[in-house]
């Protein structure tokens, strides 16, 4: 892992987060102390892992497949920023999809997520 690039890293967690029964297997690119921005998640290895397995995650999941474009990546220093295409429902032409990008950012820390940021309101919980 620590020979990794920086999108490697993210590019791993993310294909482990997104389904439930990998989630754990994540925890080795996880920081101890992972910091989370997003929210609706806690900070920790344990909260983003078991927030994994909730219906907002499958909700998100949901909203974000199938990728219509592949991702984009950019990383500087410490930081990757990831850009996601998704096909949202048209709320003005029902039956229709407009494109949207989703951004998150992870600071990478000795080979590993440190920390997350994304552009998620706050949900009622």
């Amino acid at each position: 892992m620590s020979g990794d690039q920086p999108k490697d890293i993210v590019l791993k967690m993310m294909s482990l987060l997104v389904d439930p029964s990998t989630s754990e297997q994540a925890r080795e690119y996880l920081t101890e102390s992972y910091i989370q921005h997003n929210p609706n998640i806690d900070s920790g290895a344990d909260a983003i892992i078991e927030w994994t397995k909730t219906d907002q995650a499958r909700a998100a999941r949901e909203s974000m497949r199938p990728a219509p474009e592949p991702p984009v990546f950019v990383a500087e220093g410490d930081k990757v920023v990831m850009m996601l295409a998704r096909d949202l429902p048209d709320p003005d032409a029902p039956g229709k999809t407009y494109r949207s990008y989703w951004f998150d950012m992870w600071r990478i820390e000795d080979g590993k997520l440190a920390e997350h940021w994304d552009g998620a309101p706050k949900e009622a919980g």
